[in-house]
Formats: C-alpha cells, structure tokens, sequence
C-alpha cells in the first residue's frame, strides 16, 4: 500500500513532534508486560464470575487477588519499562543503520511535514499499530516498513528491487524485497512479500531517486549485473556512475 498522508494524518503521527518517536514507540518488552497483566486480570475476572456461587465471594476474592495484584505490578512494570524505553528514541535513531546525526533527525521530521511525503507498507492497515510500523519517503530521507528505528539518506541507497529469483538454500526460489546502501550494508530484507505492495513502492522510491537500481538482473554498457549475487560489484559500478567525487 502507498499512499500520500493528509496533513491531519500527518499531524497524528508526529506525537510530542516527531513521527519518529512516535513509530519508535510501536514496540517493546514494557508493552508485553502490560499486555501480560491486562490479559490476567481478564482471567481473574472471567474465573470469578464462574467460580461465584461454589467458592463464595471469600474465596473469589482471595482467588482473584492472587492474580490481579501480580498483574497490576506487571503493569506498573511494564510501563516503567515502555517509558524508559521510549525515551531514548533519539539514540536509537542515530545508532542505527548509517549513523544519522540528531540535527539530520530533526530534519527528516521537518521534511515528513512538508508536500510530497509519501508513506508506505506491505499491509493494507491503518490503525495506529499499523502506521507505527510504516515506511516513508521525503525529498532526502528513507524508512522503509518495520520496526527497525533505521533511516536512510535517499542519496546513499545502491538498489532497492523486488524479485522472484531469490535463491533459497535448498536449491529453490523464493520472493524477496530487499534494499542496501552504499556502504555495503543490507538495508531491508523481507522474505515473501506481498507481491503488488513490493512493486509499489519499489516503483515510488525510484520515482524519487532515479539513480537507485530498481531490478535484481540488469545490463550496463554490455555487463549483466546481478544486484543479489554481485552487490559488491553493484555498489562499485553506482559509486563509478553516479557518485564520482
């Protein structure tokens, strides 16, 4: 799915700001916890209510403190952790994948609100979840779908290609989307995507840079290139053509 965000959209995902704290708050081990807790205390309701009239309200009460106090810790635990986690979004941003500076962070949520943002995912959904763990691409940045709090200048990405002919290790072939930049890194790997969704934004990222390789088998100035097998070669012959000096 891709599509351009509204600025009302765009406004609910820059939480406190930035929608790159607020896509990094989409996961966590404090959000485990929570769910954990709220799930048993769910159970302690549901047993309670079926166990009524043969324990009596003592001892449902005793049943049910058993487990809803536990819980409530896990809750308290959980968002202690959440907050804690979530607080460093900052760092997590600039450590990631190419190392982007704080003031480049601050300037790709300054580019997510401007005309020409472009938000992307393998999913067709569009609850709060699901627009956490989007991609987007501004005039100089790229995320791509997920959770890694990883973002990619525009300019240093080599490839970004869906293909059929992913070779597994069993002999066979495989779907596969995947992206890399010009360090050699893999920058985004996903196996067996949903085919028209990859296509897409495959097409939309080279619509916004031209000089990223958009397919897995290519042929430049009678050489066939091979963007999986040959990435090194790949990396070497874009530094050649479109990164001299």
């Amino acid at each position: 799915m891709v599509f351009i965000p509204d600025n009302k959209l765009k406004q609910k995902m820059s939480k406190n700001g930035s929608v790159l704290q607020y896509m990094y708050s989409v996961s966590g081990a404090g959000k485990g916890l929570i769910a954990m807790g709220v799930m048993l205390i769910v159970i302690a309701a549901m047993l309670s209510a079926a166990l009524f009239q043969t324990t009596g309200a003592a001892g449902v009460m005793k049943m049910a403190a058993a487990i809803i106090i536990p819980s409530v810790l896990l809750i308290v635990w959980g968002v202690f952790l959440q907050k804690k986690k979530e607080s460093g979004w900052m760092k997590a941003y600039t450590q990631a994948g190419p190392g982007l500076s704080e003031q480049e962070v601050h300037q790709i949520d300054q580019e997510f609100q401007r005309e020409g943002t472009v938000l992307f995912s393998l999913d067709n959904g569009k609850d709060a979840n699901s627009l956490k763990k989007m991609g987007f691409i501004t005039a100089n940045y790229l995320k791509f779908p997920g959770t890694n709090p990883c973002v990619f200048r525009l300019e240093d990405m080599v490839a970004c290609f869906y293909t059929r002919k992913k070779l597994c290790d069993d002999g066979g072939y495989d779907r596969a989307l995947i992206a890399y930049a010009v360090d050699g890194e893999w920058g985004y790997y996903v196996n067996s995507p949903p085919e028209k969704a990859s296509i897409e934004i495959v097409k939309t990222i080279g619509e916004h840079n031209s000089k990223i390789i958009t397919e897995h088998f290519f042929t430049y100035e009678g050489k066939e290139y091979d963007a999986i097998k040959g990435a090194d070669e790949v990396i070497a012959l874009h530094k050649q053509v479109f990164r001299k000096g």
